[in-house]
């Protein structure tokens, strides 16, 4: 946000009301704000008043998630400020980033002026807040549309090469380990020709590609995860928020074996309930960022192969607690500070929700991101099959069918749905898809739907009442 960004890249995620003020002339004059406000934190962080401020600009702005993750951090340093405050022979530093003990006898003035400009900010954030909660004071959630964010730099939007040359060895890795000595896959850029289905560039869309003939039932690879979730009891053991269940019932979970005691996970469970194995998920994403020493989450390689599904129309939920609260929280826990850190910012939270809600598997109780399942496009005549194993952290992919060299290795995201008609797949494809599912088999069904006589009520068919064309005489 610290940069000027093309007025043409700028798509809000708070579409605008019907009479609402045009943004348009107002839009240079709002970017620079925004850089200059985002300066500004770089330089003074714990300042509440300029969170505060930039809240006001992002929700100008129509980012009504992001508004509320910056009046969330100004909400949080007042309280800080406050107890400090209360502890007495303490003086605010310059711009709220550093205490002095105070040694006169005389600050009490100063200190009810600085406790009533606190409580003024206090009122001012959560006034900004709730506006920005379309469903407050019922719930502390909004809506918004996954949209990518103008300010997010290129190496974040792109896969490059270096990245891609590390999926084929990580594929070749997992390939092997199931008895193949010569590669029998690859992972290729042009996965549906040089110019995509849309006719755009086409340099993006990757796709997995059998290098030799696999005959059906072939074991491809087992594909192990690091970044998953699920639900089940909290820390002190209470189910009462999973509304009847039971949850997870892996004594261990939602912990590995290799993880450290302070990196215990429950408390998320505790906190998000039923809800919570996506919120895991996400924090594992995190954790994963500070195991391997990544600086920016979006240059982590788990994160970076993954792309998310942008929505035109489709508005969807955010909560405040879930994925803002408790992600902060889990990132202090992790010794991040959220507030100098740039790289953490609240924006950088939404693009990794997106690109894990467009990746991940799940049943009622498990959410899980495979790094190398996530690489394989979706066809509802798929080709290769997949199967969860028992620990809900791996899963197994073999040949559906026999496969030629040099055919593209398809699965279908919900196999659930291969039976069903098209329309209903169409309409489940919908989660992962913003538009209906372009596969073959897709097409073609909707081709013969569209060429099948239709039947009215009294079972004839609109062709037997359809006017009939005059035929020629036979000659």
């Amino acid at each position: 946000m610290d940069a000027a960004f093309d007025i043409k890249a700028w798509q809000p995620t708070r579409p605008p009301e019907l009479g609402e003020e045009d943004l348009t002339p107002r839009l240079p004059d709002l970017i620079n704000t925004l850089n200059t406000q985002t300066k500004d934190l770089q330089q003074h962080p714990y300042d509440p008043e300029l969170w505060l401020h930039r809240a006001t600009t992002l929700a100008s702005l129509r980012f009504p998630e992001l508004a509320v993750g910056d009046t969330y951090k100004a909400l949080l340093l007042c309280r800080t400020i406050n107890t400090r405050l209360r502890e007495g022979r303490w003086q605010l530093g310059y711009r709220m980033g550093f205490w002095m003990l105070d040694e006169s006898e005389h600050g009490t003035g100063e200190t009810d002026e600085l406790e009533q400009r606190i409580a003024n900010l206090q009122s001012e954030s959560h006034q900004v807040e709730v506006e920005n909660l379309s469903s407050f004071p019922a719930e502390e959630e909004g809506l918004y549309l996954q949209r990518p964010y103008p300010w997010m730099r290129s190496e974040h939007r792109e896969r490059d090469d270096e990245l891609l040359d590390l999926l084929n060895k990580e594929l070749l890795e997992q390939t092997t380990k199931e008895g193949h000595i010569k590669p029998i896959c690859t992972i290729q850029r042009h996965a549906f020709g040089k110019r995509g289905l849309d006719g755009a560039d086409s340099s993006e869309l990757l796709g997995v590609f059998a290098t030799r003939d696999l005959p059906k039932n072939t074991s491809l690879l087992t594909d192990e995860s690091r970044c998953w979730g699920c639900i089940g009891p909290g820390l002190g053991g209470s189910t009462l928020n999973l509304h009847g269940g039971t949850g997870c019932g892996d004594p261990l979970h939602p912990n590995m074996e290799s993880d450290d005691g302070e990196h215990d996970l429950r408390w998320v469970r505790e906190r998000a309930g039923k809800d919570a194995a996506e919120i895991i998920a996400l924090c594992r994403f995190l954790l994963c960022c500070r195991e391997d020493k990544v600086e920016h989450p979006l240059d982590h390689h788990l994160v970076a192969r993954l792309t998310p599904t942008y929505r035109k129309e489709k508005q969807r939920l955010f909560s405040r607690e879930h994925d803002i609260v408790i992600p902060n929280d889990w990132l202090q826990q992790l010794g991040i500070d959220i507030f100098a850190n740039a790289n953490y910012d609240t924006w950088v939270l939404f693009e990794m929700k997106a690109r894990e809600e467009n990746n991940s598997w799940s049943d009622p109780l498990h959410c899980c991101v495979s790094p190398l399942f996530s690489l394989f496009n979706h066809c509802c005549d798929m080709n290769v099959q997949w199967n969860i194993d028992e620990d809900h952290t791996s899963l197994t992919i073999h040949a559906h069918r026999d496969i030629k060299a040099g055919e593209q290795l398809f699965v279908c995201y919900d196999q659930y749905m291969e039976s069903q008609p098209v329309q209903a797949r169409k309409k489940r494809m919908r989660k992962w898809l913003d538009e209906d599912c372009p596969c073959s088999r897709c097409v073609r069904e909707t081709e013969e739907e569209a060429m099948r006589p239709s039947m009215n009520e009294e079972g004839t068919s609109s062709w037997d009442t359809a006017e009939k064309p005059t035929l020629p005489e036979d000659r």
